[in-house]
């Protein structure tokens, strides 16, 4: 890392807890949910979309996906699949998917009869798709199911009415196919949070041929985000032996993949296919795989803060996940030797050092000249308060390893990357 980045990522001028090293869960017994969900992993599986669908008993299937995936070559190859039939459209997907579109998506699928959803693009789709299932099992008023952290306890209603099936082709590493959670933004920029198992995909196609074209900043960005999943697996309060095994395995993968992806063009050379085909598909088993650890151990501090302050600046969630990593990672980290350990041995690291780790894992997001300070937004410093209280209100901190008691916090976490 360089001394700059170095001084960023960890003087964020907070006084660290004491170290601890987190529990092990196999020491006192754990729980742990699986979800009914099927993969499909090759170079293959965007030509196998309407054969899942049939499958999966949708004969009106609601296709989302961006309007920009909707011209890529890619789409029309998972158009074709499903033959002389065509699934309804709707392709006005906004980032962090707005509320207010949702619901229009909602009215839509409805008048069209749909019995279910696939979702085609990266996580804004994803999460698109799941506020339309939600919604069409529970009406519009979706507030009484947000998640919601009051007086330090996790608190939201629970849908129990069936949903329709999504089928999940992911063209970025967000994750957001694989796991319960999602959001949908206010027209104000406030995220709201739900949760909800149902609302997995029941099932994901990888196709490798996603990435290979993907614009470099572009996968930096969403690389940082899977990257932050695996982190903030290992470090959870409520991670368990088999969350941990998926985030060690996901970081290893996620970081082969980077390597072969970014080596693949090297020097104004021609871009080696082969290579980069071979880091698209680790990186799409990275991501897979880390998302899955995600879906026990949750997310903390790091993906709490990401989920306030990108809509807030109007930025992608992977380049503020990129931002903020090493920040969060400062601030956490020196509180939990184990999963530092964890984490250096898992992405190639000499030394299990924070300042080791936070540079190999921002290589990739420094090399793509993703912006690296929160001022480079366009952000002003007085403003850091109001997202440092909207984010405490996050549900995400109440399982962070290191102890969150003031919106204070936080503020000095996000000063320190301003």
């Amino acid at each position: 890392m360089s001394s700059s980045n170095a001084s960023a990522a960890g003087n964020t001028g907070i006084a660290l807890a004491t170290p601890v090293i987190l529990p092990s869960m196999s020491d006192s017994g754990f729980s742990h949910l699986g979800l009914r969900q099927k993969l499909v992993l090759g170079a293959d599986a965007l030509d196998r979309v309407g054969t899942e669908a049939t499958a999966q008993g949708m004969a009106r299937p609601l296709l989302i996906c961006s309007a920009r995936a909707r011209v890529s070559v890619l789409f029309h190859r998972v158009e074709a699949s499903f033959g002389s039939v065509r699934p309804t459209m709707w392709s006005e997907v906004p980032v962090h998917a707005p509320l207010s579109t949702t619901l229009r998506a909602v009215a839509f699928a409805r008048a069209a009869g749909c019995d279910g959803i696939l979702a085609f693009g990266g996580g804004s789709v994803s999460d698109l798709a799941k506020g339309v299932a939600l919604a069409l099992a529970e009406g519009d008023t979706l507030e009484p199911f947000v998640v919601r952290r009051e007086h330090g306890q996790i608190v939201g209603q629970t849908s129990m009415t069936p949903k329709l099936p999504i089928i999940a082709v992911p063209t970025t590493l967000s994750g957001a196919e694989v796991t319960p959670g999602f959001s949908l933004t206010r027209d104000d920029a406030y995220k709201l949070l739900f949760r909800d198992p149902q609302l997995a995909a029941r099932v994901v196609l990888l196709d490798p041929a996603v990435l290979s074209d993907l614009p470099q900043a572009l996968l930096a960005g969403t690389l940082a985000n899977a990257l932050a999943h695996g982190c903030e697996a290992l470090y959870s309060l409520v991670r368990t032996p088999i969350s941990s095994l998926f985030a060690r395995d996901g970081l290893r993968e996620l970081m082969h993949g980077a390597d072969l992806w970014f080596a693949a063009a090297h020097d104004g050379q021609p871009i080696d296919a082969g290579l980069r085909r071979q880091g698209s598909t680790a990186l799409l088993l990275g991501g897979y795989l880390v998302a899955t650890a995600i879906v026990n151990a949750r997310t903390a501090l790091h993906h709490a803060t990401c989920h306030k302050l990108a809509p807030v600046l109007g930025a992608s969630h992977g380049e503020i996940n990129a931002l903020i990593l090493p920040h969060a990672l400062a601030f956490n980290l020196p509180a939990c030797a184990q999963a530092l350990e964890d984490i250096a041995s898992a992405i190639g690291c000499a030394t299990a050092s924070v300042e080791s780790v936070i540079e190999r894992l921002n290589c990739h997001a420094r090399r793509s000249a993703l912006r690296q300070r929160l001022r480079e937004f366009g952000v002003e410093r007085d403003c850091l308060a109001d997202v440092a209280q909207r984010v405490y209100a996050e549900p995400g901190l109440a399982f962070n390893p290191r102890p969150i008691s003031s919106a204070a916090q936080i503020e000095q976490m996000l000063d320190g990357a301003w």
